[in-house]
């Protein structure tokens, strides 16, 4: 649905209105039915597979190779990892405590939180639209997604596929503006899941903090990729480069800027300047395998960031195309914002370092980014990154496949968010634990009952694990 001016704020309060009902309406979804939602997407997905490539083409000219592999084919395996698991997560875990007088009989199992609110953002505006409703459908909860009018093709695209395919009681799309989005936070959703910006994360926290909403946090950092004197390849070098520059920078797990140990500074920036002619050409702007930058404003503040330091390669633009070639910079002015800020972009800092604990001990790599990369052989470089780094992830000698990897929760800490999805760590994240607890008496005990006397308490204090 598309929700504009007054009519708009009346159908989004109605639309969350009929997924609170129906959540009361109705049981929590069986495991069969949880499965037959999640089926239904990835069929969704594999029916309207070309219609998806053609959007993201059209949104960003991203490579059909890159679209359908890091939108479709990551949410389908998610899908069918999720649906083959689904049933031993759903398991009640089951207890027995024998007490003086009763025995306990516990069950937990998760519940959902209800109706999720989802916003996603527009670097990978497919993915990132479907990978955390896939979690929150298989913990039974209702969702509607808003996704970013910066990828309005995909947008559009994603809520007639959605609204053909679902009831919006149980999956709904909503399109619009930041507006749109900032009036969705002010309802009472049991959930929201954001994706985004650390600015734009706060406001939303602070929104969810005024109704006790629980929010699920998706942020960036600026991911250090480190490359000690251990770990120098050609193919270390092919694999830093093609993270860094996927999707032209932008994406939140890419390499944001590489630090390089002096004694192959040199040796690194030749074969740096090698895979980039190797992988798009002496003129990237015709390649068909790079993408453009997905919005004017982005582009502008990315275009300052290429001023702060010497290009050594590339550093051609187009404004009329949101085209900024792959640039490699070095010599970066001190204090520069470029060193501090998330670059989120086809631009690669290269920075010498002489010593790994003197580098860490400039505080120049932001401790909890999203992830942390080091390419070495170096065990003790290697312990020292992962004891540094307060992020969930710290990935060795290689990039970006983690985050596809459903095995292992994706998520931040601090800066660059809280919470994790993705597999058993999405299941478990759109749902709280629900126990049932019984106590079943054989004894009537009435000491615990006032008036308490000297004696009660000696017998509290000598049988306390068997009295509570």
């Amino acid at each position: 649905m598309r929700a504009m001016g007054d009519q708009g704020i009346i159908a989004l309060r109605a639309l969350l209105d009929m997924q609170q009902e129906d959540i009361l309406r109705r049981a929590v979804p069986t495991v069969f039915e949880r499965r037959n939602t999640l089926l239904r997407l990835k069929q969704m997905l594999i029916d309207h597979e070309a219609e998806f490539i053609k959007a993201l083409v059209s949104d960003m000219r991203r490579p059909a190779f890159e679209a359908f592999s890091f939108e479709i084919a990551l949410l389908l395996n998610e899908i069918e990892h999720v649906c083959g698991s689904l049933r031993k997560w759903t398991k009640p875990q089951r207890s027995y405590q024998f007490k003086f007088g009763y025995i306990e009989a516990i069950r937990a199992k998760r519940s959902p939180y209800g109706s999720v609110l989802i916003i996603s953002p527009w670097n990978y505006p497919l993915q990132l639209a479907l990978m955390p409703a896939i979690s929150a459908l298989a913990a039974g909860n209702r969702c509607v997604i808003k996704p970013s009018e910066h990828a309005a093709a995909t947008s559009e695209l994603l809520q007639k596929v959605v609204s053909q395919t679902f009831p919006p009681e149980v999956l709904s799309v909503v399109t619009g503006d930041r507006q749109i989005a900032k009036l969705l936070t002010t309802l009472p959703f049991d959930l929201i899941f954001f994706t985004g910006s650390g600015e734009t994360g706060k406001a939303v926290s602070q929104q969810a903090a005024m109704q006790l909403i629980p929010v699920i946090l998706e942020l960036g950092g600026k991911n250090a990729c480190i490359l000690d004197e251990t770990g120098f390849s050609p193919e270390t070098i092919r694999e830093i480069v093609w993270g860094k520059f996927l999707n032209a920078g932008q994406t939140c797990i890419a390499p944001d800027t590489l630090f390089v140990h002096e004694a192959i500074y040199k040796r690194t920036l030749l074969e740096i300047g090698a895979a980039l002619v190797e992988f798009y050409g002496e003129f990237p702007k015709d390649s068909k395998d790079y993408a453009s930058i997905s919005h004017y404003r982005h582009f502008q503040k990315l275009l300052h960031f290429m001023e702060q330091g010497k290009v050594r390669q590339g550093g051609a633009y187009d404004a009329d195309e949101l085209f900024i070639s792959p640039t490699v910079i070095t010599d970066i002015q001190p204090g520069s914002s470029i060193l501090r800020e998330e670059i989120f972009g086809p631009i690669l800092p290269v920075i010498p370092y002489s010593n790994l604990e003197a580098l860490l001990d400039q505080k120049m790599i932001q401790r909890d980014a999203l992830v942390a990369y080091i390419f070495s052989k170096n065990e003790q470089h290697i312990s020292l990154i992962q004891k540094y780094m307060r992020s969930t992830t710290v990935s060795i000698n290689q990039v970006i496949h983690h985050g596809a990897n459903p095995r292992i929760a994706f998520g931040g800490v601090g800066r660059s968010g809280h919470g994790s999805y993705h597999g058993k760590a999405g299941f478990l994240a759109f749902g709280y634990e629900k126990t049932e607890y019984n106590a079943y008496r054989y004894l009537h005990v009435s000491d615990k009952f006032p008036p308490y006397t000297d004696q009660d308490m000696a017998i509290v204090r000598k049988f306390r694990k068997w009295l509570l």
